[in-house]
């Protein structure tokens, strides 16, 4: 698996817990980690705030903008 699909899975999850089915990046990486995952917390960190949040236009398509951001620090899936 890829570190993108190892989050989405996590998020799904931890949605479902959730009533707003929102989520934090600590949420993600304290699951990973418990999962014994073999990315760096920063590495997971990037991906939820970054690489796959809608935060900003991606004029070259390049983020997969999974996630919208709620605020700060905390995402919903979109």
């Amino acid at each position: 698996m890829t570190l993108r699909a190892d989050i989405l899975e996590v998020v799904r999850e931890l949605v479902q817990e959730q009533q707003d089915a929102s989520f934090t990046a600590p949420d993600v990486v304290r699951v990973l980690r418990q999962r014994g995952t073999p990315y760096k917390e920063l590495s997971i960190r990037s991906h939820v705030s970054y690489a796959m949040c809608a935060i900003t236009p991606d004029p070259h398509g390049r983020r997969s903008q999974d996630f919208e951001r709620l605020s700060r620090g905390r995402y919903r899936l979109r």
